[in-house]
């Protein structure tokens, strides 16, 4: 070392060394600083980590760790004799891009701890939002849909089950839980029907998917938030309307398999939207939901106590059965297949489906 000691930056300092080594005390290690290897019976010797510091090239001899936290890094001047293989910096921008990388890398770490905990709440979000979280800091995407959805899908299967045992059974019979846990028919049918869509989406398919209500209300959130036109007369730019239309279609995504085999096609062309994979889960969901209510109306109807409602199913659960076993034909032939309920997601593809949207 020479007689002045090198600046140290960041919160490290320095020390002089024995000879002409330089100690720097580090409260965070360097991990990409290793020190010199020595020569043993089976392996040469290999330098240390090459060090760039104030203009002037030192090699990292000896890495210590320190008793109250942090390393002792012990630098000695270059050996001409070794060839450098990687040279690393030490200054006061490099240093500040390493704090910022362990600030930015434990930040990514709460927030993915943060995600974990909350995956029952998390996993409503939009499926596109999951696999935001899940780029950015690790977020588990597939974990946290299935751990939204399956509760809820338990919780509406015992719905759908005690008011099964109700039709059979007579009155006063039932599982005798309570409302949140076994609700009503038609809240019980929602909450099955949708958090199986979302179960096939996650374990079939690795696609995370949200729940419709949250995706609806963060659609109106982001809607509320876009920055105004700054005059009246400006309109969105093409750039805009090309990232609004690409942001509906993520969270109507599962949807649009709903849709006319020619409206499907459309967004294939325009978005990459795959019609059988999303077909085959919609038809699938829709079989055993609309299959389950067509048999229980035709049981009332066996049994003479047919209702309004079971008639209504008897009719709609009929056709809608068909239709999904006539759907997944189609699919199975690799073509797409719409369904009657596509006029309930027209509305909300039209963007979609506009040229130039």
């Amino acid at each position: 070392m020479t007689e002045t000691l090198l600046p140290a930056f960041g919160e490290d300092r320095v020390e002089r060394g024995p000879g002409a080594e330089a100690a720097l005390l580090c409260p965070v290690s360097k991990p990409s600083w290793t020190p010199r290897r020595e020569k043993t019976r089976t392996t040469a010797e290999y330098p240390g980590t090459a060090v760039d510091w104030n203009g002037q090239i030192f090699e990292v001899r000896r890495a210590q760790s320190l008793p109250e936290g942090g390393m002792r890094y012990m630098l000695a001047p270059w050996e001409e004799g070794h060839a450098i293989r990687r040279l690393e910096r030490y200054d006061a921008e490099s240093e500040r891009g390493r704090s910022a990388a362990r600030n930015d890398l434990a930040s990514r770490v709460r927030r993915r701890r943060a995600s974990i905990l909350l995956a029952p709440l998390a996993g409503f979000l939009p499926g596109h939002v999951q696999k935001d979280m899940e780029s950015e800091f690790g977020a588990p995407a597939i974990a946290m849909t299935v751990a939204s959805a399956l509760p809820l899908a338990i919780i509406g299967f015992l719905g759908l089950f005690d008011r099964l045992l109700g039709m059979f059974g007579g009155p006063g019979t039932g599982l005798g839980f309570p409302v949140w846990l076994a609700p009503p028919y038609f809240i019980a049918l929602y909450l099955f029907g949708e958090s199986a869509l979302r179960l096939g989406s996650a374990i079939a398919m690795g696609e995370p998917m949200g729940s419709l209500p949250v995706v609806v209300c963060y659609a109106a959130w982001r809607e509320a938030r876009e920055p105004k036109p700054a005059s009246p007369g400006r309109s969105a730019s093409p750039e805009e309307r090309e990232r609004d239309a690409s942001d509906r279609f993520r969270m109507l995504e599962p949807l649009l398999a709903l849709l006319s085999p020619a409206e499907q096609e459309m967004l294939t062309r325009r978005f990459g939207f795959e019609p059988v994979r999303w077909g085959k889960i919609t038809a699938a969901i829709l079989l055993v939901l609309a299959g389950t209510n067509f048999l229980v109306a035709l049981v009332n109807v066996s049994a003479g106590t047919l209702r309004f409602a079971d008639g209504l199913w008897l009719l709609a659960g009929g056709a809608l059965t068909w239709e999904q076993i006539r759907r997944l034909r189609l699919l199975g032939t690799k073509r797409p297949a719409g369904s009657l309920l596509a006029f309930l997601v027209r509305p909300l593809a039209k963007p979609l489906l506009t040229a130039g949207a």
